[in-house]
């Protein structure tokens, strides 16, 4: 009997999640991803797991290879199960989660593991590429949520307000009531100076250790990198005192995570996970371990949530392409982070060009990382950031001094360098830490060459003093 290899990819997740602001709906929309879970319990003929998503009529229980961050490998030990998968596993997921798309692919299973992967791999490809058709269509004369454009299938009264939701919406509020008793918002998140903050991270050189594996060893792999990611963060969310109370889990799975926090706790939080989640997969494929990078977008409570997340998303890539530059194959931990003061949606590079870059003939660039979890040279390091910062929360730090600083740089090149001048001549304050961030750097010389170009670390201290509320130290 012939056996068959299918694979399926989710599609629109961050859209799915993201589409609103609200964050009882965004965590309503990630139980159901979260839910995407259910595939293994489904064909592993698992009860609890049937009762939320059903495929009937599969008779033979198939291997499941992998079943993480939105992707599926089956082998169907006969043609008929897997004729059952492709028809109607799509229609099960898509009607429960509207919004997630399903692209999938099956082939005959005659060749080894991977040459069949590679070849699954194609066909989905060419599946991902094809328009998928949306199961809300609707003609013009149907009301609208005015929010998501989508046809309205029912209205509720929500404190003396009528609020008409779309068929998502109201699957994301319904899977939320499951999860929580009581109505969330961001609010309940932010600190005092109504920061959050959005914390992306993603491990690096993945696609490099599993590129070889055969079945058993990737299915073995997924398992324990799950374990991994979930347990350094489980440790890390530990490690930061009041922070398992003021966050909210986004994404959690595979070399994945995204989480909503209370901007005070993000940047020690995304030290400590960094550093657990290099020790949990450390030799977790024979010699080969990982390592990971993040993002860290900080903004004003009331900011779109998912143009936060985009940004987290692009510092992520950011760190990435700089640890890479220190080693291709096995590239550093490291994190960005960017805090977003504007009410305009920009890109990063965008916010280079508008916020951090100084000057008008001579350009100093304000974003001095990418910080790394480890000593590198000529990197400036993590835990010496963070020891930098606390010397400025110290009495006498010259801090609102330094910001006018900034803003002579951003005007007058000579003016700047007479208002640093003053600030040496006035201030007793000392901080060895600065020095050590980065070479030839001091409180008299805030500007050195980095990347090939001229920058300061000051934006990035004031940063993080303007959105954390941990107080002065003595």
């Amino acid at each position: 009997m012939s056996k068959y290899l299918y694979g399926a990819s989710v599609q629109g997740i961050q859209n799915f999640i993201f589409k609103t602001n609200k964050l009882k709906e965004i965590i309503g929309a990630s139980k159901l991803v979260e839910d995407l879970g259910f595939i293994r319990g489904i064909i592993e003929n698992n009860k609890k797991a049937r009762d939320t998503y059903s495929v009937e009529g599969i008779k033979n229980k198939p291997i499941v290879i992998l079943s993480s961050a939105g992707n599926l490998r089956i082998i169907f030990e006969n043609k008929e199960d897997a004729k059952i998968m492709v028809k109607k596993f799509p229609k099960e997921v898509m009607q429960k989660a509207y919004g997630i798309t399903i692209s999938q692919a099956l082939i005959p299973f005659d060749d080894t593991y991977e040459r069949c992967s590679k070849k699954l791999e194609q066909r989905l490809k060419f599946q991902r590429n094809k328009p998928p058709l949306p199961l809300d269509l609707h003609f013009s004369i149907l009301k609208q949520n005015p929010k998501t454009a989508k046809p309205v299938v029912k209205k509720i009264i929500e404190e003396d307000e009528e609020i008409y939701l779309d068929k998502a919406t109201k699957q994301k509020i319904d899977r939320f009531k499951q999860f929580v008793n009581e109505k969330l918002d961001l609010e309940n998140l932010s600190n005092s100076k109504n920061k959050i903050a959005i914390i992306h991270a993603d491990g690096n050189g993945l696609g490099k250790i599993v590129q070889n594996m055969d079945e058993k060893e990737l299915k073995s792999f997924s398992l324990a990198l799950d374990k991994a990611t979930i347990g350094a963060k489980e440790e890390a969310s530990k490690v930061v005192k009041g922070f398992e109370k003021n966050h909210r889990e986004i994404i959690l799975s595979g070399d994945d995570l995204t989480i909503v926090c209370n901007a005070s706790y993000a940047l020690e939080f995304t030290r400590n996970f960094l550093e657990l989640f290099e020790q949990k997969t450390k030799n977790i494929y024979k010699n080969d371990s990982l390592s990971a990078c993040a993002g860290i977008a900080y903004a004003n409570e009331k900011y779109p949530l998912h143009y936060a997340f985009d940004l987290a998303e692009a510092l992520c890539s950011y760190a990435k392409k700089d640890s890479r530059k220190i080693d291709d194959k096995y590239p550093p931990s490291s994190l960005m982070f960017h805090n977003i003061r504007s009410s305009h949606v920009k890109s990063y590079s965008k916010f280079v060009d508008d916020e951090l870059t100084l000057g008008t003939d001579e350009k100093i660039l304000c974003n001095f990382g990418s910080y790394f979890l480890h000593e590198y040279k000529d990197r400036p390091q993590i835990d010496v950031l963070l020891k930098t910062i606390d010397d400025f929360r110290k009495d006498g730090s010259p801090i609102s001094r330094l910001r006018e600083w900034l803003s002579e740089l951003d005007n007058n090149r000579t003016y700047a360098d007479n208002e640093l001048k003053r600030i040496n001549q006035i201030t007793t304050w000392k901080s060895e830490n600065l020095s050590n961030l980065y070479k030839n750097l001091s409180l008299e010389n805030l500007i050195v060459t980095k990347d090939g170009a001229e920058k300061t670390p000051i934006y990035d201290i004031l940063q993080i003093l303007a959105v954390e509320d941990k107080g002065d130290k003595k």
